[in-house]
């Protein structure tokens, strides 16, 4: 080891790549480098890629009011909305009554079953407010 130095390891490759043609050694040397270069160059892009995700933008409606309304105003608003509510759960139901029909299920004997588990629980069915057109 006492021979073994940094400064004779060097003449030592200098003399390597002096020997030949010039071209033999350092196309290979600049290949090595090339592709050690571009995988050392992936490692530093890759924890950039795929990383952001996308949060859609938070929307909120608002509806403004003046502050004089009346009750009255109040409760026909609520019940409009209801209104809108009711309409769509029925579409729906029809929908799934249809999609049960086409399944081969009897739906009217579930909703029959459905509807004495309804009065079951004890819920009943609020009565609107006379004048009020869904």
């Amino acid at each position: 080891m006492k021979d073994a130095s940094v400064r004779g390891g060097f003449g030592d490759l200098f003399a390597f790549v002096r020997q030949g043609e010039p071209g033999e050694r350092l196309l290979p040397a600049a290949l090595a480098i090339a592709c050690t270069a571009f995988m050392l160059l992936l490692f530093y892009i890759d924890p950039k890629v795929n990383t952001y995700t996308y949060v859609p933008a938070e929307v909120i409606y608002v509806e403004n009011w003046t502050a004089d309304r009346t009750d009255e105003e109040i409760l026909r608003d609520r019940w409009q909305v209801q209104c809108l509510k009711d309409q769509f759960a029925l579409e729906r139901r029809e929908a799934m009554k249809e999609l049960g029909r086409m399944s081969g299920m009897d739906v009217e004997q579930i909703e029959r079953e459905a509807e004495a588990a309804r009065l079951a629980r004890g819920e009943v069915e609020v009565e609107r407010p006379a004048g009020l057109e869904c």
